[in-house]
């Protein structure tokens, strides 16, 4: 892991992007990856980093800033977080955690949120090590 590097995403890592986005449960292609992070390009409150070693992604952390009605200044809110199932269990996503964190800080974000599905009890334990407590519940309404 000595030459891991963690670097913004950029548009032409959409077919690594969708391999690991589907290791996530949400299927999808190269084309559905590329219209998403066209959609997210030039929008300065995301940002989206990929660990990368000897040339492939092994990674991703994506988040964004908002605002909150009971707390005064930014926010942070996890995307999406996910390693390549071969390389779990190196520090690879204490990495990328460490890198989405300094960039929200740096933006002035106080805190970070994140929602886990019940079923990812190791994305639990992995988020409680890093310091992270629940606190509710998620609901979710498709429109």
């Amino acid at each position: 892991m000595n030459d891991l590097a963690i670097l913004e995403a950029k548009t032409t890592d959409a077919a690594d992007l969708a391999r690991l986005v589907s290791q996530l449960g949400y299927p999808s292609t190269e084309q559905d990856m590329a219209e998403r992070l066209e959609a997210l390009a030039g929008q300065p409150e995301y940002v989206l980093f990929v660990a990368e070693e000897s040339g492939r992604i092994v990674g991703l952390v994506g988040a964004f800033l908002g605002y909150a009605l009971e707390f005064s200044g930014p926010w942070g809110r996890l995307m999406g977080l996910v390693v390549d199932e071969p390389y779990r269990g190196r520090g690879i996503g204490r990495r990328l955690m460490e890198r989405i964190e300094g960039w929200l800080r740096d933006h002035g974000a106080t805190r970070l949120t994140l929602t886990s599905g019940k079923q990812r009890t190791e994305a639990h334990r992995f988020y409680r090590r890093l310091g992270y407590e629940e606190t509710g519940l998620r609901f979710v309404k498709r429109l």
